[in-house]
């Protein structure tokens, strides 16, 4: 009896954790409409070809401030002296507010409020490949 309750326990406690992570990674094809609607008049997805913002093409994994041929603000070197890669998380917590991660950035975006939206640009972003 007591190990069927133990299985019991050990089986809730996965599936609440399976349901936990699938949330915490976002959702890439709704990251995709927001980068859409929020981001790519100033960023390209594919190849290394730079806009108004570097090119996000094979973003996570990737040194921070390192997109070819980009001219980045000394803030956002001082955040990539201090951070060495952009992961989902970081990604996230970043787009949520970039002024306050990256004080003095020349990003015009304010940034995205709602958590789960940012985990799903997250996513997104994470899901792309690297640039060619």
């Amino acid at each position: 009896m007591r190990t069927a309750f133990t299985a019991s326990l050990i089986l809730m406690a996965a599936c609440g954790f399976l349901a936990e992570s699938a949330f915490a990674g976002g959702d890439p094809a709704k990251g995709e409409a927001l980068f859409k609607r929020s981001c790519q008049a100033c960023h390209t997805v594919q190849g290394t070809q730079n806009r108004v913002g570097p090119y996000l093409a094979g973003l996570s994994g990737r040194p921070i401030a390192s997109a070819e041929k980009y001219r980045y603000t000394p803030a956002m070197l001082d955040f990539a002296a201090t951070h060495d890669v952009w992961t989902a998380e970081l990604l996230a917590e970043y787009l949520q507010n970039p002024r306050a991660m990256v004080p003095k950035t020349r990003m015009a975006f304010a940034g995205i409020r709602d958590a789960a939206d940012a985990q799903d640009l997250a996513a997104y972003l994470e899901s792309l490949p690297p640039a060619k």
